[in-house]
């Protein structure tokens, strides 16, 4: 493939448990394993968050107030109140009188959205755009979908066969409703379906610094009403150890003479819904942090990198790619010629594959979030003509479909990716699929 960099200006045991202990941001190469001592297998997968959790009953006030936050997201607060007013309908069971249904506007001005409630929880989402497809309503969402995506990862690390796991961001829908496991319904589905499910790390993964089996790169979501990740530190405390703050939200680790290193590319501008406009580091802050890791690595003898952050360096459909002044390709793809290097995105809520200049992309949006790039108008986007190809859905637009990836690593041999999806509509809704073929 033609480079493309340009347009882009973007005892053992012993000695591990005391490097473990060193500053993430120390500069030492000794940090690193000289080289892979065994073979070894994870989980990724990403945009796993539900849609939003409304166990109200008609007549509560609150009710109306959390959907004004929602669309104010996107608009100013008298507007989003408005909007509110006029636009979203709300549906009560007639005996119970809980919410059962909600019918209110999405992205553009001719899409509308339904909802439907089972227990306080969006179980299933639709969409049908007035304008284009009228009478046509595309399911998006099927909360099954996600809790198939956990239950799976969860079965894969107890047998054995995932050693730990990976997620590129969003996670929870906000912080709105309550910020950490205790209060956070988002949070204690996570930790109820995920975290305190899976076992806990081994002896060799402690000894290596790993104090849990799941790691994330925070996304937008998780600062959305929770600027502090007080949700993230409470439910995945170990992160701390890596120097994550609520002002640093970067971090890496090693394992087995393989480097992973985490990113942070920012909240959320519905303006530009894919720019990198992290502040905690800053951009140019993380591309010189990112080089420091690197070079420490490969000085160290390390010939595979794994990066995860949340918003896509790739993407043909929904919201895009990250523009080209702050995207990290160029920075990334230095380093091909030396060592293996595998990114993990996430935020376009589909799947996306890519190998660019010797680096494999893969944006893992299919974790359990609403499938919304393939609604008109989002299944593709306007690229280049000689923007790289996406090797999954090959020009076919995106599907529902929800997954994850397992990942396996052997020294001195190419890292092999195997897909597991969920296809609800399809008369054969679960396969297995190898990547990079």
């Amino acid at each position: 493939m033609k480079s493309i960099s340009s347009r882009f200006g973007i005892s053992r045991r012993v000695l591990l448990s005391a490097l473990a202990l060193l500053p993430a941001f120390g500069p030492s190469a000794a940090m690193a394993q000289q080289a892979p001592s065994a073979a070894f297998s994870f989980a990724a997968y990403g945009d796993s968050r539900p849609m939003m959790y409304l166990p109200y009953k008609e007549g509560q006030g609150e009710l109306n107030q959390l959907f004004v936050e929602m669309f104010g997201l996107v608009m100013p607060e008298k507007i989003a109140e408005a909007v509110v007013k006029r636009d979203v309908k709300l549906i009560f069971d007639p005996v119970t009188k809980d919410l059962v249904k909600a019918v209110m506007p999405f992205e553009s001005k001719s899409e509308v959205m339904t909802l439907t409630f089972e227990k306080g929880w969006v179980t299933e989402a639709s969409v049908e755009d007035v304008k284009l497809l009228p009478g046509v309503h595309r399911t998006m969402f099927r909360l099954h979908g996600g809790e198939w995506v956990a239950r799976e990862i969860v079965k894969d690390v107890k047998s054995g066969r995932a050693k730990f796991v990976i997620n590129s961001g969003d996670v929870i829908w906000w912080g709105n409703q309550g910020r950490t496991v205790t209060d956070s319904p988002y949070w204690k589905r996570v930790n109820d379906t995920m975290l305190k499910q899976l076992p806990p790390a081994d002896s060799e993964m402690r000894a290596a610094g790993l104090e849990g089996r799941w790691f994330m790169g925070v996304g937008n979501h998780e600062v959305w009403g929770d600027p502090k990740i007080e949700g993230v530190l409470d439910a995945v405390p170990y992160l701390k150890k890596f120097g994550v703050t609520p002002e640093n939200l970067i971090y890496k680790f090693d394992l087995h003479g393989v480097r992973f290193i985490y990113l942070w590319s920012g909240k959320y501008d519905y303006r530009s819904p894919s720019l990198w406009d992290a502040d905690r580091p800053k951009y140019a802050e993380q591309m010189k942090q990112l080089q420091q890791w690197m070079d420490e690595a490969k000085a160290a003898g390390i010939r595979k990198a794994f990066i995860t952050f949340h918003y896509p360096t790739f993407a043909r459909s929904g919201m895009g790619a990250i523009p080209a002044p702050d995207n990290p390709h160029k920075v990334i793809a230095a380093y091909a010629k030396d060592m293996e290097v595998i990114v993990f995105n996430g935020h376009v809520h589909t799947t996306e594959l890519y190998d660019v200049d010797g680096v494999k992309y893969l944006m893992l949006g299919g974790g359990g979030a609403e499938q919304d790039p393939i609604l008109p108008g989002r299944t593709s986007i306007k690229v280049p003509a000689d923007y790289p190809p996406d090797l999954y859905w090959k020009g076919e637009p995106p599907k529902e479909e929800y997954n994850y990836v397992l990942v396996d690593v052997e020294p001195n041999q190419k890292t092999k990716f195997t897909l597991n999806r969920f296809r609800p509509w399809s008369a054969e809704p679960f396969a297995t699929v190898e990547l990079f073929k």
